[in-house]
């Protein structure tokens, strides 16, 4: 089952800290903040203003300095539906980010409401960011302890088109955004890459980083979840090839997989999406629309109430 608890800032190394909310499920992420000897560094916004307004007491409990610069790590509504709350001098984030920024704001947050009731979106705004790279972007952040190395990498089509980490060498720390759901928060890559993300998840162990944090569940400690949700990658896009071959549809393979271990994990419809994107790569089709997307998701939620 998920991971249950109170939103709550938990210190990785001097001045590195995660912002970890419960259960990790849809539009409940995890965020972090980096606090230096000028500034703070924040690593994605929350779904909600209440959230952000938690989440920003929590770095006020930490320190009162000011929030000079806020990271995206991906174009995802619950990263960055509260970034002008925060006040950042600056924001951040990859190129195709902001570019898919800047469609998320022609929607209305209330469209949600039809496929995800629970959330509140009163007062939540998109704002497009300052200052975009294309493959890597190193900040350094000036501390107590001397300076800390911030290397915001872009890996290529993973979970987004946009996405990136954060990698802290030094304290041997990585922010992974949505490139990493730890289990059992299933992954979900529909409006990415299947290959892409197995090809980043083994990046990004390849980093040998102390402890990774998840976009979405509990931390990392070691290379772990994301072994287990690159396994998870590599059935869904096997059983894409098994079902290119025999000419089934997404909708037969999700009735035939045995999903064994990931029966149990959360979020089982994104099933229906992972294998409509692999299905999809494997036949060479384009990248999806926004009217492409939110049809699959209906399906998603019709075979979830199925």
């Amino acid at each position: 089952m998920a991971w249950e608890g109170e939103p709550r800032a938990v210190e990785l190394s001097p001045g590195v800290y995660a912002y970890l909310q419960p259960r990790g499920e849809w539009f409940v992420n995890n965020a972090g903040f980096l606090v230096g000897r000028k500034e703070v560094v924040v690593i994605d916004s929350v779904a909600s203003v209440r959230r952000a307004e938690r989440f920003l007491a929590e770095i006020r409990r930490v320190t009162d300095l000011p929030v000079r610069y806020l990271v995206n790590t991906h174009a995802h509504a619950d990263h960055l539906w509260t970034n002008h709350l925060f006040r950042p001098l600056l924001t951040l984030c990859h190129r195709r980010c902001r570019e898919d920024t800047l469609r998320e704001r022609e929607v209305d947050p209330h469209l949600y409401l039809t496929l995800f009731p629970q959330l509140e979106v009163e007062g939540v705004r998109v704002s497009p960011q300052d200052l975009t790279f294309d493959t890597i972007l190193t900040l350094h952040q000036e501390t107590e302890e001397g300076e800390r190395e911030i290397r915001m990498v872009h890996p290529g089509p993973a979970h987004t088109y946009g996405d990136l980490f954060l990698h802290l060498p030094k304290e041997g720390v990585v922010f992974c955004g949505d490139l990493l759901f730890s289990p059992p928060c299933t992954p979900f890559v529909l409006m990415g890459s299947v290959k892409g993300s197995i090809e980043t998840l083994e990046l990004l162990q390849s980093l040998k980083a102390r402890v990774y944090v998840p976009g979405h569940g509990a931390l990392s400690w070691g290379e772990g979840a994301l072994r287990e949700a690159e396994e998870y990658l590599r059935l869904v896009w096997r059983e894409a090839e098994r079902g290119v071959r025999e000419g089934k549809t997404v909708e037969e393979l999700v009735a035939e997989i045995n999903l064994g271990k990931y029966d149990s994990w959360t979020e089982k419809e994104r099933l229906l999406g992972n294998l409509e994107r692999a299905h999809r790569e494997l036949k060479g089709a384009p990248e999806m629309s926004r009217e492409e997307i939110l049809q699959v998701m209906v399906r998603m939620w019709g075979q979830a109430k199925g």
